[in-house]
């Protein structure tokens, strides 16, 4: 059985509700309420763990640009941290992803290496995610084996701040090796639910 590395974008789903914020006078902040700026002792302190769902009947599809379906997965997990340290003025919220699980898929697929994310604070409570270290996923494929990766500075998707918050996946991701069969994208799309914190806004201090 041959294989396709993916990056598992999802992993970065997960890590946008971790991630980081882009003011140039002030930090970005996760909030516990919809207030910005985030008043004081409502800000998720250094280390909060969080945890994000594929969206309840949703499913995560990885797919070619010309609309060849590759892999489906009705299930899947984030789970990571945010930093040890708070952003500093003008930073984005910065984390590392410790988990990324898949299940129910149409292929085998596992995650073979998880990176680093960073959320911004964008409109209001919500914000955007970016990849900053490569997740890679290995996928059964007819391809052969193929390797995806999100590399960095690669633009996830939208945070949505709320009680619970939501990310929105829908990026290309570039083939960084493989079969020469393999689509040199792959159009990576999900829809993830955070379920820790319970409440989550994007804000700033």
């Amino acid at each position: 059985m041959k294989y396709i590395k993916m990056l598992g974008l999802a992993a970065v789903a997960a890590m946008a509700l971790m991630a980081f914020g882009a003011g140039t006078a002030s930090a970005t902040k996760l909030c516990t309420v919809n207030t910005d700026p985030c008043p004081a002792g409502s800000t998720e302190p250094v280390e909060t763990e969080i945890h994000a769902t594929l969206t309840a009947n949703t499913t995560a599809v990885l797919e070619t640009s010309g609309g060849t379906v590759l892999d489906t997965c009705t299930e899947s997990t984030v789970k990571g941290k945010t930093a040890k340290t708070a952003a500093a003025t003008g930073e984005s919220v910065k984390g590392d992803i410790e988990t990324l699980t898949w299940g129910n898929c149409t292929r085998t697929t596992t995650t073979e290496a998880v990176g680093n994310l960073e959320l911004h604070d964008a409109a209001g409570a919500d914000g955007t995610l970016t990849a900053t270290g490569t997740t890679e996923v290995t996928i059964d494929t007819i391809f052969g084996s193929c390797i995806y990766g999100t590399g960095t500075g690669l633009n996830l998707g939208a945070v949505k701040g709320g009680s619970p918050a939501t990310l929105s996946i829908n990026v290309g991701v570039p083939k960084i090796s493989g079969n020469f069969a393999c689509p040199a994208t792959g159009i990576w799309t999900a829809n993830y639910t955070v379920t820790k914190p319970t409440s989550l806004f994007i804000t700033h201090n």
